[in-house]
């Protein structure tokens, strides 16, 4: 769906704003409560870009060789993720101890904890996402 947006506009910006997307969804649905709830569902359209976007780039970067490339990240993604979702768990259950964890309050603050972890890493990847496009950019090698 937004795979011609993305060809438009370059791989690594694409990165950028998707990633940024979802960091400033997660963030206002985190401050703006119930009301604004909605929009830990939109952020996930920007994570969901994340992914064939960094493959896209891969192939496009590495036409020859692409497949060791990519089998290397997909691999490092998926620790990543998993590690990254142990992380979230963590911090859910030690913000909802230190809350109460069998009080509203405590589930509460958990989850929220939570998200605020998902959509640092989301900021985290536009960050990286700035820091590869002014590298590549310098280089003259930004797709």
């Amino acid at each position: 769906m937004l795979g011609p947006v993305t060809d438009k506009i370059g791989f690594t910006l694409s990165l950028i704003i998707f990633s940024g997307f979802s960091a400033v969804c997660t963030f206002i649905a985190i401050a703006g409560g119930e009301r604004w709830s909605f929009l830990f569902a939109a952020s996930g359209l920007g994570i969901a870009m994340i992914y064939p976007t960094v493959m896209a780039f891969i192939a496009k970067r590495y036409p020859r060789g692409s497949d060791t490339a990519i089998t290397f990240t997909v691999t490092l993604m998926g620790l990543g993720s998993v590690i990254g979702n142990y992380l979230i768990g963590f911090v859910i259950e030690t913000v909802k101890k230190i809350y109460g964890e069998a009080t509203q309050i405590g589930l509460l603050r958990g989850l929220q904890a939570g998200y605020a972890f998902i959509g640092l890493c989301a900021l985290l990847c536009t960050l990286c996402g700035f820091i590869l496009y002014r590298y590549l950019k310098r280089r003259g090698e930004l797709i």
